[in-house]
């Protein structure tokens, strides 16, 4: 009879530890499978040539008495004065508007002591410096925080001591990146950056376009 008994129990344990195989088997492949489909994701959004490309370091000149300052478009690497405020009769809105249909990023400021960037339609995140060296792709497009937007306010970058000075962004055209600020330039008369892109969509379509026009 106790050997019956314990047959009996031996056999619903046996039971149990195969149901809760199975289902830890069917969670493993559930987690891979989602793993799979995260990474296929990751992938169809950076397309086959989805690295950074090159660092540019460039001077942002600002503002002087008789020059305006200087803005930039990240992806095409073309740098223009900013619009000034008089063209537009000084209309805020209509100077952003400008700035956002020509695709550009980023201008700076100086004052006596201090410097600033300014960042136009860029989802900005500050990461810690040591960041530069070690972001991968992946971890960009990953990052909800820099999900797609319909718009993203202006950011004041400032420099100077325990401020950041590496930070990861999305252009106001969906192309993801890393930005340091280096400081002022040489002369103080500007601000010394460093970005890196990944897939700059833009240069590639004005590439493009320059060959059909040739």
């Amino acid at each position: 009879m106790n050997g019956k008994r314990y047959f009996v129990s031996a056999m619903v344990v046996n039971a149990l530890v195969l149901v809760i195989a199975a289902c830890l088997c069917r969670q493993f492949m559930c987690k891979a499978q989602a793993g799979e489909a995260n990474d296929s994701r990751i992938a169809a959004i950076l397309g086959p040539g989805g690295k950074f490309g090159a660092v540019k370091e460039i001077t942002l000149r600002a503002a002087e008495t008789n020059r305006p300052a200087e803005i930039r478009d990240l992806e095409t690497g073309r740098t223009v004065p900013e619009p000034a405020l008089q063209d537009f009769k000084f209309n805020v809105r209509a100077v952003m508007a400008c700035i956002h249909s020509n695709g550009l990023d980023i201008s700076c400021f100086v004052w006596p002591g201090g410097a600033a960037c300014v960042t136009y339609d860029m989802n900005v995140i500050a990461v810690e410096r040591k960041c530069w060296e070690t972001t991968r792709e992946e971890d960009l497009v990953a990052n909800p925080v820099l999900a797609p937007r319909t718009h993203s306010p202006r950011r004041l970058l400032v420099l100077g001591q325990n401020r950041p000075d590496t930070y990861l962004f999305r252009t106001g055209e969906g192309t993801l990146g890393m930005l340091r600020i280096l400081g002022l330039s040489q002369d103080g008369k500007g601000v010394n950056i460093a970005y890196k892109l990944i897939n700059p969509v833009k240069s590639v379509s004005a590439a493009g376009n320059s060959q059909h026009h040739a």
